[in-house]
C-alpha cells in the first residue's frame, strides 16, 4: 500500500471535512476546502515557476492563514520549508538565510521590504511569492491537487536553534518524522473533528507543526488568538480559551503557569480536555495548583524530546498525586522510540543512577544542515551493538530511569538552557557581548524568578561605562528577543574556581548586586510606594527605584502579567498589559494608574448622577430645571 505523508493526511481530512472550519482567527473562518484550495494554488505556482523537488523555500509571515497554507503548499510541491520570524533583527535573519540560501520566498506583503534586505546576498534569481497581495500570484488560479511523489527520507523542513559557536544550527526534518509523530498523538489522545486546538507558539519553532497538524489532520479546528498580547496576558488568555471552547492546548510549562495563576470561574476552561506541555520542566507545585482549582477533568500531559529527534519522543500522563513528587517524570519512550541512560564511562545506567539520555529512533531528523561534523558529534553509532548504521542521539540532558520504568529529566550537562521553551546556547550570547567595546568579561546564566520561571541574566565586567539600554539595543540587532538577557549585573570581577572557571554558584542574585540602571530614586507618592512594593515582590528583590526599568531588573513577559494582575487588584482598575511595555518604570506606570483612577472616579460620579436623575419624577425633574433656570 502506498505510504501517505503529512500533506496527504491533510488532503484526506480536507476531502472528508470540506465544509468544516479548519482555522479560526479573529473574524475569519477558513474551511478545509478553502485551505486545501489555497495550498494547492501555492504548490502549483511554485512548480510551474520552476521550483523542483527539494528546493528550499523560505517563509516570512506572521498571518496564520498565509503561514499555514504556505507550509502545506510547500510540502505538496515536494519542497523544503524554512519559517523565519519576521520580527527578528534583520542581521539575525540575514545570517539564517545565508545558512540555507533559499531560492524561493513566500512573503506576507507587509514584510516584502524585509525579504529584500535579508535575501540580497543569499542567492541569485530569488523568486518571491506574495500570497496576500502580489499581482503575479493574484492572477494564478490553478488549485488542482498536484501530484508529487514522496519518499520517507525526503527533506521537508529546516528549523533553527542556537549554536554554541555563534553560528545558528539548522535542523533538517524528514517526512516520515512528522508523519509518525502526528499519527501517534492523534491516536494517543483520541483527537477527532470535535477538537478545538489553540495555537500559541511562533511558527519559527518545530512545535508549531504539532500545533497545526494534529487538529488539521483529524478534521478539527485550529484556533489562533487575535494578538500576541492575548497570549501574554493571563486573564485575557483564559477568557479567550474559554470563549473559543478550546479542548486541546499545547504550551510550555511557564505559559501553563500563567494560565494556572488565574482564578477559575464557574465556566472557566469548561471544555478543556488536554494540556500538553514540553520544552521545560513541569513543576509539581504547578500540578498541585491546577488540581486544586480544576480537579482532574483536564488531563495534563508531559512531553519530552529534542528537536533533533523530531518534536517529542517521551510521554507521561500526569496524575493528581504527582503533586507530591520531587519532579514530574517525562515518562517512557513513545511507540517508535527507545531510550537509555548512559554513564560517563559509556555504560548503561541501572534504575536510579544518573547519566546522559540517549534516544534511538528511526524517526529522528537528518541532523544539522551543512554541518556534517556537528551532526556526527551528536548522532553516534549505538555503543551497545556493532551496527554502524544504528544511530542514537546524545541529548546532552541528564536523567535517570525510575523503578517504574519512567524517565526523569535532571537538567543539562553543559550550559545550554531553555527559556519558555526556546533552546539557547549561553555561549552564543557571551560571544556576542564580548564584541561590545565596553565589556571586559562576561558570563550569562539562567536564573529563576519567585514563580519558578527562568530568565537570562548577564554578569559583566566593564572596561568603560555603559547602560542596560545600550547593551540590550546592541544585542537586539543580532539576536531574537528570547536570547536578550532580562537583567545585567556589573561586577568588579567574575568569581572563579581554583581551575579558573567561572564559579556560577557565587554569582549574586540580580536584585542584590549593582545593576547597570541609573541611580536609585525612592518612591515619593502613595501610588509609587504601593507600586514599588508590588514590583519588589514580583521581581524578588529588596527594593526598586521609581526609575528602574522593570525588564532591566529581571522582569520578563510572564512576570509582567503577574505584576499587571496584582496592580489591577490593588488599585481596582483594568490596567492593560501594554501599559507596562510602554511605561516600564514605577514612575511612568504610576502616572497611568493615577489617570485611570481619576477617570474611573469621574465615570462613577457620572453614573451616580444619572442614577439619581432616573429616580426623579417628572414633576421633581421639571422643578429642579426651573430652579436651575432661575438661579
Amino acid at each position: 500500500m502506498k505510504q501517505e505523508y503529512i500533506q496527504q493526511m491533510f488532503e484526506q481530512a480536507a476531502d472528508e471535512f470540506a465544509a468544516n472550519v479548519a482555522i479560526s482567527h479573529r473574524d475569519r473562518r477558513v474551511t478545509y476546502a478553502a485551505l486545501e484550495s489555497e495550498s494547492n494554488r501555492l504548490a502549483n505556482f511554485l512548480l510551474d515557476s520552476g521550483a523542483a523537488k527539494g528546493s528550499i523555500v523560505g517563509i516570512l509571515a506572521e498571518d496564520p492563514l498565509v503561514t499555514i497554507s504556505a507550509i502545506i503548499g510547500v510540502l505538496k510541491a515536494g519542497c523544503v520549508f524554512v519559517p523565519f520570524d519576521p520580527r527578528s533583527p534583520v542581521k539575525r535573519l540575514a545570517a539564517l538565510v545565508g545558512e540555507v540560501s533559499p531560492k524561493w520566498f513566500v512573503v506576507e506583503s507587509k514584510f516584502f521590504s524585509i525579504a529584500g534586505e535579508v535575501a540580497g546576498g543569499a542567492a541569485i534569481d530569488i523568486r518571491v511569492v506574495i500570497p496576500d497581495g502580489g499581482e503575479e500570484y493574484a492572477t494564478y488560479t490553478n488549485s488542482t491537487r498536484p501530484v508529487v511523489s514522496s519518499m520517507p527520507d525526503d527533506l521537508c523542513y529546516i528549523y533553527f536553534t542556537s549554536g554554541s559557536t555563534g553560528r545558528p544550527k539548522g535542523i533538517v526534518g524528514r517526512l516520515k518524522g512528522i508523519d509518525h509523530f502526528i499519527r501517534w498523538e492523534i491516536k494517543t489522545l483520541g483527537i477527532g473533528p470535535e477538537c478545538r486546538a489553540s495555537q500559541l507558539i511562533t511558527p519559527s519553532f518545530d512545535a508549531y507543526l504539532r500545533d497545526i497538524f494534529v487538529p488539521l489532520c483529524a478534521g478539527g479546528t485550529l484556533c489562533v488568538p487575535d494578538t500576541v498580547d492575548t497570549v501574554l496576558d493571563g486573564s485575557q488568555l483564559v477568557e479567550w480559551l474559554s470563549q473559543q471552547r478550546i479542548s486541546l492546548v499545547h504550551c510550555v510549562p511557564s505559559l501553563f503557569r500563567l494560565i494556572n495563576s488565574q482564578e477559575a470561574g464557574a465556566n472557566s476552561l469548561a471544555e478543556l480536555r488536554y494540556v500538553v506541555m514540553s520544552g521545560e520542566a513541569l513543576l509539581p507545585a504547578d500540578v498541585g495548583r491546577w488540581v486544586e482549582s480544576h480537579g482532574d477533568r483536564t488531563q495534563l500531559v508531559n512531553f519530552y524530546g529534542p528537536t533533533e529527534t523530531t518534536m517529542t519522543k517521551f510521554c507521561y500522563f500526569v496524575q493528581p498525586e504527582d503533586k507530591d513528587r520531587r519532579l514530574i517524570p517525562i515518562g517512557k519512550p513513545m511507540e517508535g522510540a527507545r531510550a537509555l541512560v548512559v554513564s560517563p564511562k559509556g555504560e548503561a545506567c541501572p534504575p536510579g543512577k544518573i547519566g546522559e539520555i540517549y534516544i534511538r529512533t528511526p524517526f529522528r531528523t537528518l541532523g544539522y544542515y551543512g554541518q556534517p561534523e556537528l551532526t556526527s558529534e551528536v548522532f553516534v553509532p549505538n555503543p551497545f551493538n556493532n551496527d554502524p548504521n544504528d544511530l542514537v542521539y546524545k541529548t546532552g540532558d541528564l536523567g535517570r530511569v525510575l523503578d517504574d520504568g519512567n524517565f526523569e529529566f535532571l537538567g543539562r550537562k553543559d550550559h545550554q538552557v531553555k527559556i519558555r521553551g526556546v533552546r539557547i546556547e549561553l555561549v552564543e550570547i557571551e560571544n556576542l557581548l564580548r564584541r561590545h567595546e565596553s565589556i571586559g568579561d562576561v558570563v550569562v546564566v539562567a536564573r529563576e524568578d519567585t514563580e519558578g520561571n527562568k530568565f537570562l541574566c548577564a554578569y559583566v565586567v566593564l572596561d568603560q561605562q555603559v547602560d542596560t539600554v545600550e547593551l540590550k539595543s546592541f544585542l537586539s540587532d543580532l539576536l531574537p528577543e528570547s536570547m536578550v538577557p532580562s537583567a545585567f549585573v556589573v561586577m568588579d570581577a567574575l568569581p572563579r574556581t581554583i581551575s579558573g572557571k567561572v564559579d556560577r554558584n557565587l554569582l549574586p542574585a540580580p536584585g542584590h548586586a549593582r545593576s547597570l540602571s541609573r541611580s536609585f530614586v525612592a518612591p515619593r507618592t502613595p501610588v509609587e510606594m504601593e507600586l514599588a512594593a508590588i514590583w519588589a515582590e514580583v521581581l524578588g528583590i529588596p527594593e526598586i527605584g521609581i526609575r528602574d526599568n522593570f525588564f532591566a531588573s529581571g522582569g520578563h513577559s510572564l512576570l509582567a502579567t503577574q505584576l499587571i494582575s496584582r496592580t489591577r487588584t490593588a488599585f481596582g482598575i483594568d490596567l492593560p498589559l501594554r501599559a507596562l511595555f510602554n511605561k516600564p518604570t514605577v514612575e511612568g506606570l504610576s502616572l497611568i494608574v493615577t489617570q485611570m483612577q481619576l477617570e474611573q472616579e469621574n465615570q462613577q460620579e457620572l453614573e451616580h448622577l444619572i442614577s439619581e436623575i432616573a429616580h426623579l419624577s417628572a414633576e421633581d425633574l421639571q422643578g429642579a430645571l426651573n430652579k436651575e433656570s432661575r438661579s
